[in-house]
C-alpha cells in the first residue's frame, strides 16, 4: 500500500465519520420535533481497485470506505398499528362525547322533567276526580296535559337539532377529509422532487395520522415513496393524483341510511360509488356518526332509539287519554260538561279527543302532540264522568234522560288517574309490561349506562392508542444516549482518522527529505 493511498484512505475517513457528526447533530436538534424520524449514515467498503490474486494485490486494491445511503428509522408495520389503534381510539371518543349529549337530554325524561310534568298531570286528574264541575280544576288539568304536550316537544326538538347538529358535523369533518387527501397527493409529489426525504415522508405520516382521526384506510407504497391511500378496495389517492373525494348525503326521514356516504371521481363528476362506503368505514369519528345516526344501536341506544321510545311514549299516552275521554261502547260512554237551553249545566257525550297532532296527520307522536284547542278554549269538554246507561233503564228497557244531571259523576276521571299505574308501554321487547313512567326511566337509565360503558371503553381504547403512539415514537425518535454513544464512536474515528492523515503527512516529509 502506497502512502498516497494510506492517505486517500485517511482522508476519506475523516469525510465520512465528520458526515456521521453531522447526522447525530441533526438528529438531537430535531429531539423534541414530533414526528421527526431519527436517520443513520450507513457505510460500505470501496471496490477494490485491483485483482485481488494474492496478498500484496489485496492490500493494493485497498480502497477504504464511503457512505452508502441514509437511512431513517421507518417501522411500516408498527405506523400501521399506531394510525389503527388511533383510528379506533376517535370512533369511541367521538361516540362518548355523542352520548353524552344524548345522556343530558335524556334526563329530561327523568324527575327532573317529563316525568315529573306526567305525575304533576296525573294530581290534576286526582283533583278533578274530586271536583268534576269545578272549572278552575278544569283549566289546571288543562294546563298539566298542556305541559306534559309542551316537554314532548321540546325534547323532541332537541333530538331533531342533535342529529342535525350532528349531521352539520359530518359535513365538516367530510370537508377536512377531502382536503387532507388533496394535501396527501401533494405531499407525494414533493416527497418524490426531494428525493424521499425525511421532511416529506415525516409530512405524509403526519397527514395519515390525521386521516385515521376521522376514517379508517389502508395504505402500500410505491417504488417511488410515494403512498397509495384507500377506503375500502377504492384507492382515492394513487401516487400524487386524488382520484377520489369522500361525499355526505343525510335524509332525516330515512332512519336506517339518515348519512350516506359515497365516493366521487375526480375525473368524472358524474362517476359515484354508493353502495359498499358506509360499510367500508370500519372506524375512526365517522364511523361513529354512522352508528349515532343511523337504524338503531347494537350495543348501545342511538339518537335512533332514544326519539323512538320517545314517540313510543307520546302515543301511548295520547291513546290512553284519547281512549278515556272519547270512550263509548254503547251502553257506558264518556260525557262532558256542556249547558242546556235554561243555561244549567248538564252532561252530553264526549266527543272531543284530548290530544290531536299539531301537523294534521292522523299519528301521534312526541314531535306533534298537543291539547286539543277545543278543548284549551273550553274545559267544559273535558269528560270526568262516566254514564252506564243501564243504570238508568227501567223496567221496559227506556232510558230516563236524566242521566243528563248526573254531572257529579267522576267515574271518567277515575279512569284518567288509574292509568298513572297502567301498563299501557313495552320495553325490552315485552308487550304492555311497564307503565308510563317506568317507560322513560328505564329508557333514560338505559341511556345513562350506554353513556358510562362507551365512555369507559373510550379511555381503554385511548390508553392502547397512547401506548402504540409511545412504542412508535421508541422505535423511530431520538434517543439521546444513543446519539450521544455515536457522537463519541464517530469522534473516536474521526480522531483515528486524522492521526493516519498527519502521521502519513509526515511519512511524507520524511520521503522527501531524503531525496
Amino acid at each position: 500500500m502506497s502512502l498516497n493511498q494510506s492517505m486517500n484512505i485517511a482522508l476519506g475517513s475523516l469525510k465520512n465519520n465528520q458526515y456521521a457528526m453531522t447526522v447525530v447533530s441533526q438528529n438531537i436538534a430535531n429531539v423534541n420535533v414530533d414526528g421527526y424520524r431519527k436517520q443513520r449514515v450507513d457505510f460500505q467498503t470501496n471496490e477494490y481497485t485491483t485483482n485481488c490474486n494474492n496478498v500484496i494485490s489485496t492490500i493494493k486494491g485497498m480502497n477504504g470506505a464511503s457512505i452508502s445511503s441514509l437511512t431513517d428509522y421507518a417501522n411500516d408495520g408498527a405506523f400501521r398499528d399506531k394510525i389503527s389503534t388511533n383510528s379506533d381510539a376517535q370512533y369511541y371518543n367521538t361516540l362518548s362525547d355523542a352520548l353524552g349529549v344524548l345522556e343530558d337530554i335524556a334526563d329530561d325524561l327523568g324527575d327532573n322533567g317529563l316525568n315529573n310534568l306526567l305525575n304533576e298531570f296525573y294530581t290534576a286528574a286526582a283533583n278533578l276526580e274530586k271536583y268534576p264541575t269545578d272549572m278552575s280544576i278544569r283549566q289546571q288539568y288543562v294546563l298539566a296535559a298542556q305541559n306534559v304536550c309542551d316537554k314532548f316537544n321540546e325534547v323532541s326538538k332537541k333530538y331533531d337539532s342533535l342529529q342535525q347538529d350532528t349531521f352539520d358535523t359530518v359535513q365538516t369533518n367530510t370537508d377536512i377529509v377531502n382536503s387532507l387527501l388533496e394535501n396527501l397527493a401533494d405531499a407525494n409529489e414533493a416527497h418524490i422532487k426531494n428525493n424521499q426525504g425525511s421532511s416529506t415522508q415525516t409530512q405524509i405520516d403526519s397527514i395519515l395520522e390525521e386521516l385515521s382521526n376521522y376514517i379508517n384506510v389502508t395504505t402500500d407504497k410505491n417504488a417511488n415513496g410515494t403512498v397509495n391511500v384507500y377506503i375500502g378496495n377504492v384507492a382515492v389517492v394513487q401516487g400524487c393524483e386524488q382520484k377520489y373525494t369522500l361525499d355526505a348525503q343525510y335524509d332525516p326521514q330515512d332512519a336506517e341510511n339518515a348519512v350516506k356516504f359515497s365516493l366521487k371521481s375526480t375525473e368524472n363528476e358524474k362517476y359515484v360509488i354508493e353502495n359498499g362506503v358506509n360499510d367500508a368505514i370500519k372506524s375512526g369519528s365517522m364511523k361513529a356518526y354512522i352508528d349515532f345516526l343511523n337504524g338503531t344501536g347494537e350495543n348501545f341506544a342511538n339518537v335512533n332509539d332514544m326519539k323512538e321510545a320517545l314517540n313510543s311514549a307520546a302515543t301511548a299516552f295520547a291513546n290512553a287519554l284519547n281512549g278515556i275521554q272519547t270512550y263509548d261502547d254503547g251502553d257506558t260512554f264518556a260525557a262532558s260538561l256542556t249547558t242546556d237551553a235554561d243555561g244549567n249545566t248538564i252532561l252530553e257525550k264526549a266527543t272531543e279527543p284530548m290530544f290531536v297532532a299539531s301537523d294534521g296527520s292522523g299519528t301521534i307522536d312526541a314531535s306533534n302532540i298537543k291539547v286539543n284547542a277545543n278543548i284549551v278554549e273550553n274545559p267544559f269538554l273535558v269528560s270526568a264522568a262516566r254514564i252506564d246507561l243501564n243504570d238508568f233503564k227501567d223496567e221496559t228497557g227506556a232510558i230516563d234522560p236524566s242521566w243528563v244531571n248526573a254531572i257529579g259523576n267522576s267515574d271518567n276521571a277515575t279512569e284518567i288517574t288509574a292509568l298513572q299505574n297502567a301498563k299501557i308501554c313495552s320495553y325490552g321487547g315485552g308487550n304492555n309490561n311497564c307503565t308510563l313512567s317506568q317507560f322513560l326511566i328505564n329508557n333514560a337509565t338505559k341511556n345513562g349506562l350506554d353513556a358510562a360503558s362507551i365512555a369507559s371503553k373510550a379511555e381503554t381504547y385511548q390508553d392502547i392508542a397512547d401506548s402504540s403512539a409511545m412504542n412508535y415514537t421508541n422505535l423511530i425518535g431520538v434517543n439521546l444516549d444513543e446519539e450521544l454513544s455515536d457522537m463519541i464512536r464517530f469522534q473516536r474515528a474521526y480522531e483515528a482518522s486524522a492521526k493516519l492523515f498527519s502521521t502519513v503527512n509526515d511519512l511524507f516529509g520524511v520521503v522527501l527529505n531524503m531525496v
